[in-house]
């Protein structure tokens, strides 16, 4: 049993889809590859930003069961606050970004 709190950790929760490529004690930077079809249930994210590599389309399920269809754009730059919601690549493409998000923004 983790004794560190982090069971919403994302790489804890959905590691096909998400490797650590670095960290220190400030960031912690992730590949992420979502194939089409793929879910991530729900998890919680501290403050991040996301370069997207490869793009597509994803649903994005809120905690409050809010539902958001996002098309990413390869190149774009998306900042994203600390938050809980689920992942499902809707499209027909992967979708992988570079994403850092900074330590002791949960």
């Amino acid at each position: 049993m983790s004794t560190d709190n982090r069971t919403d950790d994302i790489v804890e929760i959905a590691p096909e889809q998400h490797k650590v490529i670095f960290e220190n004690a400030q960031i912690r930077m992730l590949k992420v590859t979502v194939k089409p079809g793929d879910k991530v249930a729900m998890h919680r994210n501290p403050e991040n930003v996301n370069y997207i590599l490869k793009p597509g389309t994803l649903r994005l399920t809120s905690a409050d069961g809010t539902v958001q269809d996002v098309d990413l754009t390869e190149g774009q730059v998306i900042p994203a606050p600390v938050g809980s919601h689920a992942v499902e690549n809707i499209g027909d493409t992967v979708v992988q970004t570079i994403g850092v998000e900074l330590k002791g923004q949960t």
